[in-house]
């Protein structure tokens, strides 16, 4: 029966995230951020409640391991696929300020496009803001996201590669290094703009939810939910 439920389960989330993925790369056609997010929370939610029943309805510690760190790995696995949908399908990242524009990936035009001065684009949005020269809804798109995007990496780093990062300092060098592998990306395939700032932001965020995880509420929450101990 349990093989069964997961095997639905697997088939339910396939299914969602697909459906999403087609649409995002879809020629003209733009998925926004909200959207795309939306599409995968189902199979999340999913995924957790499965996790949590299956969890709980089983006695043996080593049983209750394994499940969690199957789902946990899905889970994982389904992030990365939300942030390679993000970051680089056809959705509302793209850069559409390079369109029609003949230049080369390493011309100088092109690198004249990254911001190298740390929190100048968000004193500019902030500012904008502030003054009414920028809408809410650029400044969530692109201070506010940002700072999300990276964040459940404080949730799954601890919980699955505990015995690689150790410490507090080898997680902010490693994000630092998968968000400034992504900006390189970026800069090459033309999605999205290469920033300094979304380096900040994105470790920002993910240092924030890895503070969270060495919480008493947080680890009572895990351990009730999840039966994770220390």
């Amino acid at each position: 029966m349990k093989k069964i439920m997961n095997v639905i389960v697997m088939g339910l989330c396939i299914i969602f995230i697909g459906f999403v993925m087609i649409f995002s790369m879809l020629p003209n056609t733009v998925l926004n951020v909200s959207v795309t997010i939306g599409g995968f929370a189902i199979p999340i939610v999913i995924i957790i409640i499965t996790m949590i029943i299956e969890i709980k309805k089983t006695k043996d510690s080593q049983e209750k391991s394994k499940i969690r760190e199957f789902w946990l790995r899905i889970l994982f696995i389904i992030y990365c696929i939300l942030l390679i949908t993000i970051l680089f399908l056809n959705n509302e990242y793209r850069m559409y300020d390079f369109h029609g524009i003949n230049i080369n990936t390493f011309s100088r035009e092109h690198f004249e496009t990254i911001n190298i001065i740390p929190f100048s684009t968000i004193i500019g949005y902030i500012y904008g803001l502030l003054f009414k020269d920028v809408s809410m809804s650029i400044v969530i798109i692109n201070l506010v996201t940002n700072l999300l995007l990276f964040s459940p990496m404080g949730f799954f780093i601890p919980l699955l590669f505990k015995n690689r990062i150790t410490n507090i300092k080898q997680f902010i060098i490693l994000i630092i290094i998968l968000s400034l592998f992504v900006e390189i990306l970026q800069f090459i395939t033309y999605r999205g703009s290469t920033d300094i700032d979304d380096i900040i932001l994105n470790t920002m965020g993910a240092i924030i939810v890895y503070a969270l995880m060495k919480t008493k509420l947080v680890k009572k929450i895990l351990k009730k939910a999840l039966d994770i101990s220390e």
